[in-house]
C-alpha cells in the first residue's frame, strides 16, 4: 500500500488541456494519475483513495490554490503538494510555501522543472517511510523481546509452581510403599508405582517445556563452537544409554560453526537420543556428517532404526507429537526443540525416512555469522 500510494498522483487543475499534458507527462514516468478540474473533486478524492502527492492549480474556480493545500493539510499531512501555476508572483510563493508546500513550479517553464520535484517529492515519502518502518521494526523487536523474557520468566515461576506438588505426591506415595509394602496388596503396590512414573513424566515435561521456552530467549552473542567437541559431549551425556543399546556411533570430522554451544549440544543430544530410542532388532547404528553447502554446512545424523511412516513426517517437528505411540517414552518435545534450535541459527531442519530401515535428520547451520 505504501508503494501505490507514493506513486499515486493528484492534479487539480481546471484547465482540461493542461490537466490531460500533466496526466500524460507524469503516466509516461510510470505514475498512476488522477485529474479533476476543482478543489470540491479534489478533497472528495483525498477522502476515498490514497496519494502520495497532489499538483494544485494556484487559481480554481472554488478555491484558490493555497486554500486547497491549506484544507488537502487538514486532511492528510503526510500528503506533499505542488503548486502549479502560469501566474507566480512574491506573495503568492511565500503564502504556498509557509503553508508548507513542497514546491511551486511555473506552467511556462520546462516539463523536466515538474518532474524533479515529483521525483523528489517521491524520494522523500520513500524515505520517511523507510524510516518510520525501521523505528517501528525496532518498536516491535524490543516489545516481542520483552514479551519473551516475561513469557520465560512466567514459565520458570509455573514450573517452580508445578514442581512442588509433583514432589509432594511422589515423596508420600513413596513412603506409602516403603513403610506399608508388607501391609500392601500387589495391585495396591502397582497403583503406587503408577503414580510416581505418572509424577516423573510430568517431571520430564515440564523440564521439556523450560527448554523449548528458553530456546527463544538466549540472547549471549554466538561464538565459534566446535561442533567435533560438542558430538563428543553428547555422547558423553548419553555414555549410558549408548552402552545398554550397544550402538555404534561413526562420525565424520565436523566443522567449527558460530553459535550457541549449549544449544548446539542440546541439538546433536536429540537427534542421537532419538536414534538410540527409536532403534530396531538389528545392531543399531547411528551416522553423524557434514558437508559445505555454498554459506552453509548441511549435517546429517542417520540411524538404521524404525523409521518413521510418510503421513507423520510433517508432524515430528511440531510440539508435543508423538508418532510412535506410547510404548515409547517422551514427551512429544524434543524435536521440536531442536526446529527451534535450528532456526534460531539460522537454518533449516528437516528428515528423510523409511519405515523399519531407518531416518536421517538433516538441517542446515551457516557457516559464518550472517
Amino acid at each position: 500500500m505504501v508503494i501505490q500510494r507514493i506513486s499515486r498522483i493528484l492534479i487539480v487543475e481546471d484547465s482540461d488541456s493542461e490537466r490531460e499534458l500533466l496526466c500524460e507527462i507524469l503516466r509516461e514516468e510510470g505514475f498512476e494519475v488522477i485529474g479533476c478540474g476543482s478543489a470540491k473533486e479534489g478533497l472528495e478524492l483525498i477522502q476515498e483513495q490514497y496519494f502520495g502527492l497532489a499538483v494544485v492549480d494556484l487559481r480554481l474556480p472554488d478555491l484558490s490554490g493555497t486554500q486547497l493545500l491549506d484544507r488537502i493539510h487538514q486532511m492528510d499531512e503526510d500528503l506533499r503538494v505542488i503548486i502549479y501555476t502560469g501566474a507566480a508572483s512574491y506573495d503568492s510563493v511565500k503564502e504556498a510555501i509557509n503553508l508548507g508546500a513542497f514546491a511551486y513550479v511555473e506552467k511556462l517553464s520546462d516539463p523536466s522543472e515538474l518532474l524533479r520535484h515529483v521525483h523528489r517529492a517521491c524520494h522523500e515519502q520513500v524515505d520517511r517511510y523507510a524510516a518510520d518502518l525501521e523505528e517501528a521494526v525496532a518498536e516491535r523487536t524490543e516489545e516481542l523481546a520483552r514479551s519473551n523474557r516475561e513469557l520465560g520468566d512466567f514459565a520458570s515461576i509455573v514450573a517452580h509452581d508445578l514442581r512442588t506438588p509433583l514432589l509432594t505426591i511422589s515423596g508420600y506415595s513413596q513412603i506409602l510403599r516403603d513403610n506399608n509394602e508388607a501391609s500392601l496388596n500387589a495391585e495396591s503396590i502397582e497403583y503406587l508405582g503408577h503414580i510416581v512414573e505418572a509424577v516423573n513424566r510430568m517431571n520430564r515435561l515440564i523440564e521439556d517445556l523450560l527448554d523449548y521456552s528458553h530456546v527463544g530467549r538466549a540472547d549471549d552473542p554466538f561464538q565459534e563452537v566446535d561442533l567435533d567437541g560438542v558430538l563428543a559431549q553428547a555422547e558423553a551425556n548419553l555414555k549410558a544409554a549408548i552402552e545398554q543399546s550397544g550402538v555404534k556411533i561413526a562420525r565424520e570430522p565436523l566443522p567449527t560453526v558460530p553459535g550457541n554451544a549449549t544449544q548446539l549440544l542440546q541439538l546433536f543430544q536429540n537427534l542421537l537420543g532419538n536414534a538410540i530410542k527409536f532403534r530396531g532388532e538389528e545392531t543399531p547404528r547411528i551416522q553423524v556428517a557434514a558437508t559445505r553447502k555454498d554459506e552453509t554446512w548441511q549435517f546429517a545424523v542417520e540411524d538404521n532404526g524404525i523409521g518413521i511412516d510418510p503421513e507423520h513426517r510433517d508432524r515430528v517437528f511440531q510440539i508435543f507429537q508423538q508418532v510412535h505411540g506410547k510404548e515409547y517414552s517422551g514427551t512429544g518435545i524434543g524435536l521440536a526443540i531442536c526446529k527451534k534450535i535450528v532456526e534460531r541459527h539460522g537454518g533449516t531442519i528437516w528428515l528423510d525416512s523409511t519405515p523399519d530401515k531407518g531416518t536421517t535428520f538433516f538441517f542446515t547451520l551457516p557457516s559464518q555469522t550472517q
